[in-house]
């Protein structure tokens, strides 16, 4: 599978605007490796003007079998946890990877911030590994128990088993960035290639109509037929031009609208 013809082009309308982004595409590997490239020329650097790149190709928890998803309260909050932990935890892998010094110094602040909403069963977080092993914890207990839910059909969620039961994601990003001086957003690009769950469609979608865009800006690259449902947590619909704008990387989106017409 070759290369896109216009990839310069695409690269500047996907990551060169904070718009909030519907990116169709047929999902195969030139799409994937096109976006992977993503992190290279995008990444996390301290004292930056320039938006940093967050590839996924997998963001939410997958359709679960045994049972329908709901929308209940405690289903969207699991979902929700469990994305806004999801995308944490790649920002502090970006991190533990950087070349900066003083990175522990610089985040001081926002590391004593969260101890703040910690199980106070739970030592203090001290530093930025022991922040990002949490926060993976805390994002495999909401997997884990978002399947467990269904598979016992009752609420077996114990937060005193985690250090971190919640995260403001937008809270976390703004002060991440004021603490390392980046004056840009992060492009979260979910690379969709499976089925994930209503609910976490809809969490997604939740970040779109949040209007976060200055410092979270969400590209969802995905198949015109293959995103579940446009309407958030709360089943406002995001619409169109009014919430998101799209992209195009090949003929995909106009096949299928040739395809509705007929």
């Amino acid at each position: 599978m070759g290369n896109y013809k216009n990839e310069d082009y695409l690269k500047r309308e996907i990551m060169e605007q904070s718009r909030h982004l519907f990116i169709y595409g047929y999902d195969n590997p030139c799409r994937s490796q096109f976006l992977q490239k993503f992190e290279n020329e995008y990444p996390l650097i301290v004292d930056s003007k320039k938006p940093v790149a967050l590839y996924f190709d997998s963001l939410g928890i997958e359709e679960n079998p045994l049972s329908k998803d709901d929308d209940s309260s405690f289903i969207k909050a699991i979902t929700r946890e469990y994305l806004s932990f999801t995308i944490a935890s790649k920002i502090l892998e970006r991190t533990t990877e950087s070349d900066s010094i003083n990175l522990e110094k610089r985040l001081s602040r926002l590391i004593n911030l969260i101890n703040k909403s910690r199980n106070n069963n739970h030592p203090e977080i001290k530093t930025i590994d022991k922040l990002l092993k949490e926060a993976k914890r805390s994002r495999d207990f909401y997997y884990e128990n978002y399947n467990n839910y269904h598979k016992t059909l009752g609420k077996n969620l114990s937060i005193d088993d985690i250090s971190l039961p919640v995260l403001p994601l937008e809270m976390f990003v703004n002060k991440y960035k004021r603490a390392m001086n980046i004056d840009s957003y992060f492009a979260i690009i979910y690379d969709k290639k499976n089925l994930i769950s209503n609910s976490s469609t809809k969490a997604i979608n939740s970040l779109i109509n949040g209007r976060i865009n200055k410092d979270i800006s969400v590209k969802i690259v995905v198949e015109p037929d293959a995103w579940g449902t446009y309407k958030d947590s709360n089943n406002k619909l995001v619409e169109r031009v009014h919430d998101y704008g799209t992209v195009e990387l090949d003929d995909s989106y106009k096949q299928y609208i040739k395809t509705l017409k007929r």
